[in-house]
């Protein structure tokens, strides 16, 4: 069971980004609602509950309530058998900034009164629940009891570069789009930007060149000869970095990507990737162009404990500046890359393809 402690009252607070479908959400406009759950999509990147409510004259009205990945919920012990339709439950969570009946379900109160976190960080982040850790995915030996995390040995060594294992993300720079160095003609782009219409992973499109780095998801770094690649858990992404110039790509093609060279400076491998066709810089629509270029540096602790990251992208169509981006990721012994596979679901409003259950 996973356990938390619910606030009494609804809560006002700073509306901020969450990762992906950024824009969708008024953490400002924190709803409560009673149903009885009719669908079930237990899908990556976000399970989704369809509820029924009942309405003054005993008419229904149909929620659409969205948790995080089925991965992450994994991860805390979350069971697809705990949801069944027909059964009543209670959400709480941020409301749709678009859709009238449409919410993130932050936390759930199950028929048996078992009480669920859904989506871990959001709900910590608003004071819906005190989930113990602040970021997605709960350390192995923080709060084992409570959350039904397994303790496991970190006594497995480094590797002898230090990088070379699966990192889960641990702090992450904020996503505040006010802050960034954005000329004119940006600004106008970014506003245009419509979620619903613009928003890829609605569509599980996987996302290009920087923004696929600002991941909460395990990442992992494995030697491939003078290649090193790089698979993110999230939408099953792999990119190749060449160490080696003279091995590099035949063709250096503009993709999602990019193309991206490697060397190391001691311990700390450095990347610089070009020939980006990716059109956005975040999950929030600011545009970037097929000018731009990143250049990553990981540097690993010297207990192998830690890898501490920082991504520099230029893009003078864009940025007055350089945007310098800085966090770290921690290394969990026994963590592994899980399957994401990103499947499709109606919506309403969007009309993308998908089956519930």
């Amino acid at each position: 069971m996973v356990a938390f402690r619910l606030t009494i009252a609804l809560l006002a607070v700073p509306a901020t980004a969450l990762a992906h479908h950024s824009g969708l959400y008024d953490e400002s406009n924190i709803v409560a609602i009673d149903g009885t759950i009719t669908a079930i999509a237990w899908i990556n990147p976000h399970v989704r509950l369809t509820l029924a409510t009942a309405a003054e004259g005993g008419s229904a009205t149909s929620w659409e309530v969205e948790g995080t990945s089925i991965n992450a919920l994994e991860r805390w012990g979350v069971q697809r058998d705990w949801f069944v339709v027909g059964e009543r439950i209670s959400v709480r969570g941020p409301q749709s900034r678009f859709e009238p009946n449409a919410m993130i379900g932050a936390t759930a109160e199950l028929a048996d009164g078992r009480r669920v976190v859904l989506w871990p960080n959001v709900a910590a982040r608003l004071k819906l629940a005190d989930t113990g850790v602040d970021g997605l995915f709960p350390p192995p030996a923080a709060g084992a009891a409570d959350i039904g995390a397994t303790v496991v040995d970190r006594s497995t060594p480094p590797s002898p570069r230090g990088i070379f294992r699966v990192w889960t993300p641990r702090s992450r720079p904020v996503a505040d789009p006010a802050s960034l160095p954005l000329r004119e003609s940006a600004r106008e782009a970014a506003r245009a930007y419509q979620p619903l219409r613009d928003d890829p992973a609605l569509q599980c499109i996987a996302p290009g060149l920087p923004v696929m780095l600002d991941t909460p998801y395990p990442v992992q770094f494995a030697e491939d000869g003078d290649r090193i690649v790089m698979r993110f858990e999230e939408w099953d992404g792999m990119r190749t970095v060449y160490m080696n110039p003279r091995n590099g790509p035949r063709v250096q093609d503009p993709s999602p990507y990019g193309v991206s060279f490697g060397r190391w400076e001691a311990e700390t491998l450095a990347i610089f990737t070009t020939y980006i066709n990716y059109p956005y810089f975040d999950d929030l629509g600011t545009p970037q162009s097929a000018a731009v270029t990143v250049l990553e540096r990981y540097t690993p602790s010297g207990d192998g404990e830690r890898l501490d990251w920082v991504v520099t992208v230029t893009d003078e169509a864009t940025f007055t500046q350089p945007v310098v981006r800085r966090g770290f990721m921690a290394y969990e012994a026994g963590e592994s890359i899980k399957a994401y596979n990103c499947t499709l679901v109606e919506r309403p409003g969007i009309g993308a393809d998908g089956d519930g259950e």
